[in-house]
């Protein structure tokens, strides 16, 4: 186990001590610098001599002295010397500074022990927090135990928490394995979809098997909907088009099919909407395509120019105003001079007031004819604040 991160920080606390606890002796203060050296050049026993004698003082630096003399045992082997070092320094000192210090060495030395959690520990849950952070570093076939001993618990789901995060850190497969038996298993959905995410974020396309599997087998509507989510994280768009295709909660397929645009993937969006039969699932698949770029606003512009559903097309059209932005002016003109419909006339006016392309809307509303296709241009161009709109309101009125 590297003791350095615990030691620096505890070395820390000590130097940033109370004012109240700056008054001791000159003899002291150089004891303790002496033996805080030996602490960080590894000289454990030389360390202990000078801790114990410093802790037989009483002074001002004796809990601390107790600590670090117990820290030295421990590092010499002397466990059990340890422990009770630390029990002495709990029955003198039962509020001080240094109880949580040892509380977290006691912590550290049965895990390496057979009863790696013993009942003073389970008392406070905060020092199994701290306790947690030196796992990671300890040897796997122990920790591992210990980390299913506490997600297998009653204990607070901070406390399951910061164990899944620890677990997520360790890449062995021992690790893994049970990381994956916690995802798949639905006793505590929190826990699950944590552990889910944590697959994700930990693996990356190595987990998409299993969360698919997972997905598969569960009915729970929230741990689907984390899982559809983490393929955004791993970057898998194939099981979101099988999702979408196959799911049918109406929920979990708008989460599919906007999970697929996020992540840009117009080819599967482009086919699941010309594979299905449902308008609702088309629907999806138009407003799905906005956040993809210039590719949806493209594949907007496919469907806006093919569709034969009026309502899906004027969908795609406003949609195509918003995704495409100026990019999309040429296509959007171009559908408004094809189609004769009123509506998709309006809905290309509303599309390129979306893309404030005031310019051509000017251009097609002095070429309208239909007064009341006109009347839908002029409309859009009230509403913007361009100069070509305000001259083109002043070039009306002074007709």
């Amino acid at each position: 186990m590297n003791t350095k991160p615990l030691l620096f920080a505890t070395l820390l606390i000590a130097l940033s001590a109370p004012p109240a606890l700056c008054a001791e002796s000159s003899q002291e203060d150089t004891l303790y610098s002496e033996g805080t050296r030996a602490i960080n050049d590894a000289h454990w026993a030389q360390a202990e001599s000078i801790f114990h004698n410093l802790a037989s003082q009483h002074g001002a630096r004796a809990e601390a002295a107790l600590y670090w003399e117990a820290y030295a045992e421990n590092k010499q082997g002397n466990a059990a010397r340890a422990l009770e070092i630390c029990a002495q320094l709990r029955h003198a000192y039962p509020q001080g500074n240094w109880v949580k210090e040892c509380s977290a060495l006691e912590i550290e030395i049965h895990g390496k022990s057979d009863d790696p959690l013993p009942p003073q520990a389970e008392q406070d849950e905060e020092l199994k927090l701290l306790a947690l952070n030196s796992l990671m570093q300890q040897d796997e076939a122990r920790a591992v135990p210990i980390i299913q001993q506490i997600l297998n618990s009653d204990k607070s789901e901070k406390l399951k928490d910061r164990a899944l995060f620890v677990l997520g850190q360790d890449q062995s497969p021992q690790a893994q394995a049970l990381l994956g038996q916690v995802a798949s298993g639905e006793r505590n959905p929190a826990l699950q979809r944590r552990a889910i995410e944590m697959l994700a974020v930990t693996r990356g396309k190595q987990a998409a098997e299993t969360l698919a599997n997972i997905y598969r087998q569960t009915t729970n509507g929230e741990v689907k909907n984390a899982i559809l989510h983490t393929y955004l994280i791993i970057g898998t768009p194939d099981p979101l088009l099988e999702a979408a295709r196959h799911e049918s909660d109406p929920q979990l397929v708008r989460t599919a099919v906007h999970t697929l645009g996020a992540m840009g993937a117009t080819s599967q969006l482009l086919t699941l909407y010309h594979d299905s039969s449902s308008a609702e699932v088309k629907g999806e698949v138009i407003n799905g395509l906005i956040p993809a770029g210039q590719k949806g606003a493209d594949a907007l512009g496919s469907i806006a120019g093919s569709e034969q559903d009026p309502e899906l097309r004027r969908k795609a059209i406003r949609n195509l105003g918003v995704a495409g932005g100026m990019s999309a002016a040429p296509a959007l003109v171009a559908i408004y001079k094809k189609n004769p419909d009123l509506e998709t006339k309006k809905a290309v006016a509303q599309a390129l007031f979306l893309a404030e392309d005031s310019h051509d809307l000017v251009e097609l509303a002095r070429a309208e004819k239909d007064p009341a296709g006109k009347q839908s241009l002029v409309q859009q161009l009230s509403l913007m604040r361009s100069k070509e709109a305000t001259d083109y309101m002043l070039e009306i009125l002074n007709k």
